[in-house]
């Protein structure tokens, strides 16, 4: 499989590299020997975005989540005291490897460790915010929440020395699936709703603004807008254009959603006490 890798903590680029998984397999279980956690390795289990930004100094893509297109797996940190055997047990139903972290000492400061479960379906990394980051963090609430940012670099299996402690579990079950959430159009109608907040805090610090990106926004929800969703959708775009202040005649002029032009008129009359 093709990842992602990032040479170091400070290293400001990422490449793609091809890891097998008896290569990853014996990484796990073998880990390596490192002075200094900062000249770890860090990696995420996704790919890249065909168009990148380009680090200024190296020519290689910036390690930025905006350059980063799906993931195929889920990777978790754990710092915060839940033992081991609890996340087993809670997430026993699942396929994922674990390994204790470089500062874990055992039966000192509580376990300390990273997972990575692989995902049935790819996820978008643009979907990581709003609700989908929220329903994730109530998922893994043990988890370090930063988790589930854009770009999350997770450090690869490695240790001080040899006889230093060290735990791993390659655990197989039914892979992790959030087909059944929607993530996608959970985050549409986030991004929808952030637009909308957007705007109306725009309008709200110039109120001689004109309405014209107000409407030219709604006209493009309009013509986006499928049937099954344009009852809800029309009413709620024209009750936020009247908040901003746009005028009946402003309003009406707009296209309405295909198949919907008479009740689009209905629906102007009643917000607009014209009935």
């Amino acid at each position: 499989m093709i990842s992602l890798l990032k040479p170091n903590t400070f290293c400001s680029y990422m490449q793609p590299i091809r890891v097998t998984k008896n290569q990853w397999n014996r990484l796990i279980a073998n880990p390596m020997v490192l002075d200094d956690k900062a000249a770890a390795p860090l990696m995420i289990f996704g790919s890249m975005a065909e168009y990148v930004e380009l680090d200024n100094e190296s020519g290689k893509p910036r390690c930025t989540g905006a350059n980063i297109d799906e993931l195929y797996a889920l990777q978790v940190d754990v710092d915060n005291g839940t033992s081991m055997e609890e996340f087993e047990r809670d997430f026993h139903r699942y396929s994922y490897q674990l390994w204790t972290t470089y500062s874990w000492h055992n039966g000192k400061e509580g376990d300390r460790f990273r997972a990575v479960f692989p995902l049935k379906e790819r996820i978008k990394v643009k979907w990581l915010e709003g609700p989908v980051k929220k329903y994730l963090m109530s998922l893994f609430p043990m988890a370090d929440q930063t988790c589930f940012d854009r770009g999350h670099w997770q450090v690869l299996p490695c240790v001080q020395s040899r006889d230093k402690d060290y735990r791993y579990v390659q655990h197989q079950g039914e892979l992790l699936s959030f087909a059944s959430e929607n993530f996608e159009q959970m985050w549409e109608e986030y991004r929808e709703d952030f637009h909308w907040k957007r705007e109306i805090a725009e309008a709200d610090r110039d109120p001689s603004a004109n309405h014209t990106g107000a409407l030219n926004y709604v006209q493009k929800v309009f013509d986006e807008t499928v049937e099954g969703s344009r009852d809800r959708t029309v009413f709620s775009k024209l009750m936020w254009l009247q908040s901003l202040g746009c005028t009946y005649n402003e309003v009406i002029c707009l296209r309405p959603p295909m198949g919907f032009e008479n009740e689009y008129i209905a629906k102007v009359n009643r917000v607009y006490g014209c009935r």
